[in-house]
């Protein structure tokens, strides 16, 4: 791993606002002098994370995670200490160093920051054969399907040449090896470990995260005998598809402004109603959505729109998706686009759609959709009347009893509207209210309540356990809150006077800095790399900053502990075989004003 100078962390960290940071994740509003956001690390409902831009820290009042822009980062991205503060040094232009801030044996050649050299040269490689006589059918496919060059231009479309090594070979010029070519996902290993491209005559869609870095990319086939008609990167170091969305980068704003995404399946199906005008829509890559797609989307909307394909296999999809949401507590709603076009054409997607009635009418179907509960119940009745047999009709009903159960269990519905539902459920299948009630309290059992707020990878942090060692916090959150107070309590304690195991070592970062003169919050959560560590020490600057008075605070939190450490030294004394006399002296010493410590037993 890369070692880097505390003054480079310290100049990493105090060139990157937090609130910008944590912005381009979640959606803040601010509140006072203070932003408040759903926190990205548990699933939250309620805004529960505070981000301060005086101090530069975020803290969830739920889950209890907190830090600095390292810590955030290091949380939302999994990434280690050394990996967040390069991410952070090239998001602020800082140069990293060489030489003797790391070590002899560090390969950067795999590292996150690499490739994403290499997958924005290989965008700028398949734009320039996009803009060239070999890309000229591509060019004309993307112009047929009615993307303008401004589009193009703006998403950055380009061309993989047809050629099995064209990439390959092309970037081993520019400086890149088979090692990194295969990491990123653009190349595929033979069996006798050459390389070729894995993406070959396709029309190319650069996949970029929310902080618009490029790090995987969906090739559409261009020949017609090709199998798969869209191929995406595999998962890799910089991509998961199940964490991320098509076009969030470029919807993030409208979706946060409106507090509404609409979600879609494939890229065309987000590109074209961008193009038209509509900001929040995003698309699914190639894979269902996932609980961490709806987690992902709760950060910004408070209402998600789905519009999938008017086939059976989109239909099954939005009806897959319905549970998820319901979980989460998002509000979702089901839009289906129409199948025939204001001008009698086919449709059979939403690029299809807006081609043919246009970015308004769109917006009347997005606004016209139903919510998930009555989408399903309109497409369950409609299975039920359909269905063949008794023994069908009354799974159909189970079904549907089992997703209002959950949603009541989720929070989703209240209960009136439960009952309503559970009605409708009688009056189709002839049964009473009492004999709905019942098959619902049946069903109940089944389902599965939601979790806690605390994230399984969270460390725990609690310093509310350990009562015998307030005056230790209370002492370093009011140094914390106001660093100046170190010069008069310097003379009077040391950090070795701290016992909690969670608290010394912050006291002895705390009396390290001071006795500089470069004490301050940044600098402490700067001094150690440990997730755990920046959560303590957001824990002690908040408690701190709530209970005020430092200067009071602290004094009366030095006298407490003098006076522990006088009970203990006494002890220790008498274990010592000290007589009564020579006792009666030490008291008398240690009570006079310039000895305000007794001499340590060793």
């Amino acid at each position: 791993m890369p070692m880097y100078s505390p003054q480079f962390i310290l100049q990493v960290q105090q060139a990157n606002d937090i609130v910008d940071l944590v912005g381009q994740f979640v959606s803040l509003k601010k509140r006072g002098k203070e932003f408040m956001g759903l926190c990205p690390f548990h699933q939250d409902h309620r805004p529960s994370m505070y981000v301060s831009p005086a101090k530069q820290i975020f803290k969830c009042f739920a889950c209890g995670a907190g830090g600095d822009v390292f810590r955030f980062l290091m949380l939302s991205q999994r990434l280690e200490f050394p990996q967040a503060v390069a991410e952070l040094a090239q998001r602020a232009g800082i140069a990293l160093p060489r030489g003797e801030f790391e070590s002899e044996n560090v390969d950067r050649s795999l590292s996150s920051q690499t490739l994403v050299k290499l997958m924005t040269w290989a965008a700028g490689y398949y734009r320039q054969q996009l803009a060239s006589p070999a890309g000229q059918a591509a060019l004309e496919y993307a112009r047929a399907r009615k993307i303008s060059d401004e589009s193009i231009s703006r998403f950055g479309l380009g061309y993989a040449p047809a050629g099995w090594e064209d990439l390959c070979r092309a970037a081993v010029r520019a400086g890149f090896t088979d090692r990194q070519l295969l990491a990123a996902g653009l190349a595929v290993e033979r069996d006798n470990h050459t390389c070729y491209d894995r993406f070959r005559n396709r029309l190319m869609f650069p996949i970029l995260d929310l902080q618009d870095h490029i790090i995987a990319f969906g090739g559409r086939a261009l020949a017609a005998d090709e199998r798969a008609k869209y191929l995406n990167s595999p998962e890799t170091v910089l991509f998961d598809k199940s964490a991320n969305l098509y076009g969030l980068n470029w919807s993030r704003a409208g979706i946060a402004t409106s507090r509404r995404a609409v979600v879609v399946e494939g890229y065309l199906d987000a590109l074209m109603p961008l193009q038209a005008g509509l900001d929040n829509v995003v698309a699914t890559l190639g894979t269902s959505l996932t609980e961490r797609h709806v987690r992902l989307l709760g950060r910004f909307a408070d209402e998600v729109v789905l519009v999938f394909d008017a086939d059976l296999a989109g239909q099954l999809a939005a009806q897959r998706a319905i549970e998820l949401f319901l979980a989460q507590r998002v509000n979702l709603r089901v839009a289906t686009v129409p199948t025939v076009g204001p001008g009698g054409e086919a449709v059979k997607d939403p690029c299809d759609y807006v081609l043919a009635a246009g970015a308004e009418a769109f917006k009347q179907v997005l606004e016209q959709a139903p919510d998930a509960l009555e989408y399903a119940w309109s497409r369950q009745r409609a299975a039920y009347q359909q269905a063949p047999s008794i023994a069908e009709k009354g799974r159909i009903a189970d079904d549907f009893l089992r997703l209002v159960v959950s949603s009541a269990a989720y929070g989703a519905i209240d209960t009136l509207r439960q009952n309503l539902l559970a009605n409708h459920i009688g009056e189709l299948v002839g049964l009473s209210p009492t004999q709905v009630a019942g098959q619902m309290q049946r069903l109940a059992r089944s389902v599965r309540r939601p979790g806690s707020a605390q994230p399984a990878d969270q460390p725990q942090t609690d310093l509310q356990a350990c009562p015998s060692e307030r005056a230790e916090k209370w002492l370093l959150g009011a140094l914390l809150n106001q660093p100046e107070l170190f010069t008069s309590i310097c003379d009077r304690l040391e950090a070795e006077d701290f016992r909690a195991p969670l608290l010394r070592p912050v006291a002895q970062h705390v009396w390290s800095l001071g006795v500089q003169g470069q004490l301050s919050l940044g600098a402490v959560l700067a001094a150690d790399p440990g997730v755990q560590w920046a959560q303590v020490i957001t824990d002690l600057q908040l408690s701190g900053q709530e209970r005020g008075l430092h200067e009071q605070t602290a004094l009366e939190a030095c006298q407490d502990l003098l006076r522990r450490h006088r009970a203990d030294e006494m002890a220790a004394l008498k274990l010592q075989g000290q007589d009564d006399q020579a006792l009666k002296r030490i008291q008398e010493e240690a009570r006079r004003p310039d000895r305000r410590r007794l001499p340590r037993v060793r």
